[in-house]
């Protein structure tokens, strides 16, 4: 059994392979991990750095550059990150897995699948199933088990009528979720299933009952004497230690479930009714001491890895994946009052090789200091109440500035808590428009959160929303204009621009990480009005040059157009202004500059958008979204500029006069 960093290793699995779409499982979901530590795997070419500020622009450039491709997480809505909810706009769609009155049910499968194409245009998907969460505990610190295997297409023609376990156990995951729906990472796996005749034995308690499973692949084929079981936790009672005794295993060896410092994660209780009940509790063989590696002050890792190995007389069987020692983990999914996690797990058959456990000699267990800890992953919680939340579904267009809200069902007194004031929640789906308080709370952290009046106590549910138009997102820290002009100056020149993010970000951020905007470089170019004229005829030289010959340049020229006059980032004209409007708000710069900056860029950038001389090039649909989009922005500029014009003792015929100036100057 190899050891490996899963980040390393699946950097070596891509390699120079492009990543068309990916789908994960997960059980625990931690957003900014995600997005900082497992998405810029996928993203070839740019360099992804540890301060936030840096990620941020680059992901923005990364959109505009059209790299990202589709992602899908699915994780359980119980366990997700409840503080923080994504920035990025790939799919995250929510379980509740369905539960028996008085159940604790999981959406608890951990597993990954990366859609790739080399240089000859030729896919395959490369399929990890194993324990470890989309979490830092899951990639970098405990120890955690995972099997890969890479599927290739087997057939030329696609299945039409019939399916694979894949496709079936992603179409039911699919089914699961509320509302039932695809994504596009979704309908481009599955799209590569169907050309695969895939017959390897993958467990799925969607499909059967682990017991079953076992009974099929494995007691079935070979007289098992001896399993290893690594599990972190165990059910209270001891009945899947008498199942394996029914099937003829007498030598039943547990790793004992330990912490990072020694503690056994069991309760003392329970830990001495699986010593009565015949199981020989072991340690780590000599060559698997595990997790030493890679770590401070040489500590040992949690222990969370789920593996079963069954060993024959000729053969061993040995299961990896999400099934921890308990009942909810062994039982299959039903439709009706469930009672079982859902989970995953995949068999290798091969040669009896070196055990995993070792039986200690002279350990002395009630010396351990034991913790007994409630977890949900166990199913030890309790709190019933907490798990029945209003049925919602949050779409939130950053476009419109606007969210819809399906609430399906819910409970009187429901109410919004960081957003709309408090306002009650209402069966029926409806439009809102959001305040700039709204918006600046959303634009921070894009969590919804709904109180619920619980018995005596308030409960608070968290919502990630689907989120559209995501480009034209307000960043969520404030940057001098001066410093866009700084990636004016050099338009064409990306190392410059990164080197320029960089220093930003490393400005900007602490040691622990935390952004302080007081510390971002600001060099005052107030009374230089010259400096943003100049920029701002560098960007236009930049997006409208006289004659752009090749059509496919037409159509990066358009791109860059779209991304300058529509799009939130560190260098585009819409951030530039948000920092001219605070200015000017500020007292900071004089109303009359504010109001000539307006007039250029409207006349100089969006009328000259509008008429872009190579819009044949592109679809008729494509232009005219795009006419529209700058249209608004135009009009929404001009009707800003309107009273500051009064203010400065212009009237509407001087103002005017002033852009029919600038107009045919501009003609000229």
């Amino acid at each position: 059994m190899e050891q490996f960093i899963l980040k390393e290793r699946l950097k070596e699995q891509i390699g120079n392979r492009k990543v068309m779409a990916a789908l994960f499982y997960t059980f625990n979901f931690d957003p900014r991990f995600f997005e900082n530590y497992v998405l810029p795997l996928f993203i070839p070419g740019k360099t992804f750095r540890d301060e936030i500020i840096h990620n941020k622009i680059l992901w923005r450039t990364c959109i505009k550059e059209k790299l990202v491709p589709p992602v899908t997480v699915f994780c359980d809505y119980f366990a997700k990150d409840k503080t923080e909810a994504p920035s990025l706009d790939y799919d995250i769609i929510c379980i509740k897995t369905p539960a028996a009155k008085g159940a604790i049910c999981n959406f608890h499968p951990k597993q990954i699948f990366i859609l790739l194409k080399d240089e000859k245009n030729a896919e395959s998907l490369l399929f990890i199933t194993g324990s470890g969460n989309l979490t830092p505990g899951g990639w970098c610190e405990n120890i955690e088990c995972f099997s890969f295997q890479e599927i290739r297409k087997s057939k030329s023609f696609p299945n039409k009528t019939t399916t694979n376990i894949l496709q079936e156990m992603i179409s039911q995951t699919v089914k699961l979720a509320s509302p039932s729906r695809k994504s596009t990472a979704v309908d481009l796996v599955d799209n590569f299933l169907r050309y695969v005749d895939y017959n390897k034995p993958y467990f799925s308690n969607l499909h059967q009952s682990f017991t079953g499973f076992i009974e099929e692949n494995i007691l079935g084929k070979e007289n098992i004497t001896e399993v290893e079981i690594i599990s972190p936790y165990f059910s209270d009672d001891t009945g899947l230690v008498e199942y394996l005794k029914t099937k003829g295993i007498k030598n039943i060896k547990c790793l004992v479930p330990t912490l990072r410092n020694n503690e056994i994660q069991l309760g003392r209780e329970t830990f001495n009714r699986y010593t009565e009940s015949g199981i020989k509790w072991c340690f780590w063989a000599k060559h698997m001491q595990l997790g030493k590696e890679n770590n401070r002050n040489n500590e040992v890792r949690n222990l969370h890895a789920k593996i079963y190995r069954f060993i024959g007389k000729h053969k061993m069987f040995t299961v990896i994946g999400s099934v921890n020692f308990t009942h909810p983990a062994w039982k299959k999914v039903q439709q009706k009052d469930n009672k079982a996690n859902v989970e995953s797990a995949f068999l290798y058959t091969e040669t009896i090789v070196k055990p995993l456990l070792a039986i200690p000699s002279n350990v002395i267990f009630e010396n351990y200091h034991f913790i007994e800890k409630e977890s949900l992953e166990d199913g030890s919680l309790s709190n019933f109440e907490t798990r029945n939340p209003p049925d919602i579904d949050f779409i939130l267009d950053w476009k419109t500035r606007a969210l819809t809200a399906n609430v399906k069902n819910t409970t009187e007194g429901c109410y919004f808590k960081n957003i709309f004031l408090g306002d009650q929640v209402k069966i029926g789906t409806s439009k809102m428009e959001l305040s700039p308080e709204d918006i600046k709370q959303l634009t921070k952290n894009t969590l919804i959160e709904v109180a619920q009046p619980v018995n005596d106590n308030i409960a608070i549910h968290a919502y990630y929303p689907q989120q559209l138009n995501i480009e034209v997102k307000p960043l969520d820290f404030k940057i001098d204009a001066t410093t866009i002009l700084k990636y004016w100056e050099f338009l064409n020149d990306e190392f410059y621009k990164e080197a320029l993010t960089r220093r930003l970000a490393e400005s900007s951020t602490d040691e622990s990480g935390v952004v302080d905007e007081s510390t971002i470089f600001k060099k005052s170019l107030l009374n230089e009005m010259a400096a943003h004229f100049s920029g701002l005829v560098k960007l236009e030289r930049y997006l409208f040059p006289a004659s752009i010959q090749k059509k496919s340049d037409r159509k990066e020229a358009f791109r860059l157009i779209k991304y300058y006059l529509l799009t939130e980032n560190i260098d585009t004209l819409p951030f530039y202004f948000e920092d001219l409007k605070n200015k000017l708000l500020g007292g900071k710069i004089l109303a009359s500059f504010y109001w000539m900056i307006v007039q250029i860029v409207a006349v100089n950038f969006y009328a000259k958008a509008e008429k872009w001389q190579y819009r044949s090039d592109l679809e008729q649909g494509e232009w005219r979204a795009f006419k529209k989009d700058t249209q608004e922005r135009c009009n929404m500029l001009k009707q800003n500029a309107k009273p500051i014009g009064e203010s400065i003792r212009m009237n509407e015929i001087q103002q005017q006069w002033v852009i029919n100036q600038l107009s045919e100057n501009h003609e000229q």
